[in-house]
């Protein structure tokens, strides 16, 4: 006859059973080595973790024999540190090195594992990022690690800032293609875009200082949000570590703070996500449009946009992110965000004296002459320079705005005003310029190219074990004629004697040699 504790009952404990049965065997052991321990104690121990009560006497005795109230350990394939060796030396190739591994042990005389059985025991006692470190490195592994999330700031604490290549090209207004890249800062408190910059071809430093300017002023045509922030956050991009970006921060008095990986600034890295998904994407000539093909994409033949027209659209893109998307961490815009927020702004400087801690100097006295100031080969005649001939000046310029520049005394630093370039060339006469560069740069590579096919040696295909056969033969007259060269010249002469020197006259032998004792007697009458 069966009693309702030898039946087990139906439950949803799962592997939660195995984590509940150490601490019921062993006060069952306890029990037993007082003499205490009844059936009904073992059947209270069956109901709770739902199995019968033969299960748990069966369990009581595999501790007694084992020593341990813990579950037996299954025989089964584990991982070593030998089968980490094989497959870090096949870089995670799981097949590969289940190969290596069977003729290790048919080799040894024993029999090989499962290639099922090794990924059962790779899944089991490997995690997936020392997995994907083993096939593509550390930084694939830092990729599964958990983050923490930052604690939530109040504005103007944190900003973070980046580069974001546009995925689409526009037209330039000498018909030309180029892409175009968005600099911009976000404040993490409140998400809101405190400025950008649009630049064609390639960001710089200029870029920076420009998306700064926008970001900390709050006149129009900038703001309503703006000032200082307490720590600005940025990756290690050569354009936000440069000189000129680090100390118009210094003198603003905001530190940076570089992380070692994009990650730990995704705020910003949202913000690039966002606008390809929510800007990008719906303009002409989006690079990353659906493939028709392996060489075309969709809308690969429309029009581009003007650079003009990109950026009054990145324009009332932005506009319209801050003041009409509701992000779901906060549940308003961005601009509720910031408003709402009682932090108090810290001052920001006005827009001249921003723009003089953002300009680079050389700190070489220059003197204005009849022609103006001459810099970096070129002449820039100053707006106040009448009566000024003979000054001496101090020169700095913003960044790659080559068509302007700053004066101040070299004695007092006393602002001058600025000076233009004087005799610029027009448009047509630059893009003579360019067109002809661009046709010598061709020229230059095709020859290049020649002079490569050349000396590219090329052998014929071989399926034995021979020497390699060269596929490119000459006569002897082709290379009589290219070692005379050209154009019959004779081949070089080297630049150093074959033989060693020897001087024109002979020594008089009264002369001592350096190094050799004189053997002429010495005259005692002098």
């Amino acid at each position: 006859m069966t009693t309702p504790g030898d039946t087990p009952v139906q439950g949803g404990l799962g592997r939660h059973r195995d984590e509940l049965r150490p601490a019921a065997i062993g006060q069952l052991l306890r029990l037993r080595r007082a003499g205490e321990l009844t059936t009904a104690h073992v059947r209270l121990v069956a109901d709770a973790v739902e199995v019968s009560t033969r299960t748990v006497w069966r369990w009581l005795a595999q501790a007694e024999e084992s020593g341990t109230p813990e579950k037996p350990i299954r025989k089964r394939l584990r991982i070593t540190d030998e089968i980490i060796d094989v497959l870090a030396d096949y870089q995670g190739n799981v097949k590969r090195a289940h190969e290596h591994l069977a003729r290790t042990a048919l080799a040894a005389g024993k029999d090989p594992p499962g290639l099922t059985t090794l990924h059962d025991a790779i899944a089991r006692d490997l995690d997936p990022g020392f997995m994907a470190g083993l096939r593509t490195g550390i930084p694939a592994a830092r990729g599964f690690d958990p983050a923490f999330k930052r604690p939530a700031v109040a504005r103007n604490q944190v900003w973070e800032a980046d580069h974001k290549q546009a995925p689409l090209v526009v037209t330039m207004p000498d018909n030309t293609t180029s892409r175009v890249w968005v600099t911009w800062f976000e404040d993490r408190g409140t998400g809101y875009v405190m400025g950008w910059a649009v630049t064609a071809g390639s960001a710089h430093r200029g870029s920076v200082l420009a998306a700064v300017r926008a970001s900390v002023l709050r006149q129009a045509p900038y703001g309503p949000a703006g000032g200082l922030p307490h720590l600005v956050r940025i990756d290690g991009g050569a354009d936000f570590m440069s000189k000129t970006v680090q100390r118009a921060f210094g003198l603003l008095g905001v530190p940076v703070h570089r992380v070692r990986s994009a990650r730990h600034k995704g705020g910003i890295e949202r913000l690039n996500r966002t606008g390809t998904t929510r800007f990008f994407a719906d303009l002409p000539r989006y690079t990353q449009a659906p493939r028709l093909d392996h060489r075309h994409r969709a809308g690969d033949q429309d029009p581009p946009l003007t650079f003009e027209a990109f950026v009054d659209l990145l324009r009332e893109w932005v506009h319209h992110h801050n003041t009409e998307h509701v992000l779901a961490r906060t549940g308003l815009t961005p601009l509720q965000a910031w408003l709402s927020d009682p932090t108090e702004i810290r001052p920001e400087p006005g827009p001249t004296e921003l723009r003089a801690l953002m300009l680079e100097s050389d700190h070489r006295p220059r003197k204005i002459t009849s022609h103006g100031v001459e810099f970096a080969g070129r002449c820039y005649m100053p707006e106040n320079g009448v009566g000024r001939i003979g000054v001496q000046v101090r020169v700095r310029w913003m960044p790659h705005h080559h068509h302007e520049i700053d004066l101040y005394t070299f004695r007092g630093n006393r602002y001058l005003g600025r000076a233009l370039l004087s005799d610029e060339a027009t448009e047509e006469l630059r893009a003579k310029v360019l067109t002809g560069r661009t046709e010598h740069s061709a020229t230059l590579r095709r020859a290049l190219k020649r002079s490569g096919e050349r000396k590219r040696e090329r052998y014929l295909p071989s399926t034995e074990s021979e020497p390699p056969v060269r596929a490119i033969r000459m006569t002897e007259h082709q290379a009589l004629n290219e070692l005379a060269g050209a154009g019959g010249r004779k081949p070089a002469t080297p630049r150093r004697r074959a033989q060693s020197y020897s001087p024109l006259t002979p020594v008089p032998p009264g002369w001592t040699r350096s190094g050799q004792a004189s053997t002429t007697p010495k005259d005692d009458s002098s």
